[in-house]
């Protein structure tokens, strides 16, 4: 087992990716085939079940792009049946304090680093050391939704087993009652970054094909390019725009 995506971000190199929102296994496929190097299937807000989930790694993995998932709460039965199904990461949404961040890490690692069980699921099919080489590669990453995790994002990302940060700015921006942009918005998503640069993690910001340089060019390293929902629905209203 070895993530790519985890040894770029290391070295300091920005890592594109997408978010997957259609619950279809062929447009992640489609998408990695686009060359993006990581996926993110949102099984919080999108129609996702265990085995659509499952499916859609298949096509990632397949077109040789990593498979995350946004998981839909904090259980950690939920962490290890994402896991089994062969996620290379998590992404948890609605992280405030270094509490939930701890246990959430813990729940994603075998003993005796963290209290994962020891399933099988599809992760049967990835080799005889996927126990022993698990830990090591795979990616915790709390998403920071609200002030509260923004004003506790050093202690969040200062901890060890948490690997990336990822911001929610959507639901950021409705938490402090305003809308995105706004300079108070703004200001607490450079707060966001600057924790993530002090504790050496990488951040990640979902963004627009637009802004993305933008956000490249402040320090941050995944990079959430739209999602297949929006690319599709904006490809074809052009088209029929341009048509009539």
């Amino acid at each position: 087992m070895k993530n790519s995506v985890r040894e770029k971000l290391s070295q300091g190199k920005v890592s594109l990716g997408s978010w997957l929102n259609l619950g279809s296994p062929l447009a992640g496929e489609v998408m990695a085939d686009a060359g993006f190097e990581w996926l993110t299937v949102d099984a919080e807000h999108t129609a996702y079940d265990m085995s659509l989930i499952a499916d859609t790694f298949r096509g990632i993995d397949a077109r040789g792009a990593v498979s995350f998932v946004r998981a839909w709460d904090h259980n950690p039965v939920t962490m290890a049946r994402l896991l089994d199904a062969g996620a290379y990461g998590i992404v948890i949404p609605h992280v405030s304090n270094p509490e939930q961040a701890a246990a959430i890490a813990s729940a994603m690692r075998y003993p005796p680093v963290g209290i994962r069980s020891s399933g099988t699921g599809r992760i049967a099919t990835f080799g005889s050391d996927y126990k022993a080489t698990a830990n090591d590669e795979l990616m915790c990453m709390p998403q920071i939704e609200d002030m509260e995790g923004i004003n506790n994002a050093e202690a969040i990302m200062s901890l060890e087993g948490v690997d990336a940060g990822f911001l929610g700015p959507g639901d950021l921006s409705m938490s402090m009652g305003l809308e995105p942009g706004h300079p108070d918005h703004e200001a607490a998503i450079q707060k966001f970054l600057a924790a993530c640069k002090k504790a050496e993690k990488p951040a990640g910001i979902p963004t627009t094909f637009e802004a993305a340089q933008q956000r490249i060019d402040e320090g941050f390293l995944m990079i959430d390019v739209s999602n297949e929902l929006a690319i599709l629905s904006g490809a074809a209203r052009k088209m029929v725009e341009a048509l009539r």
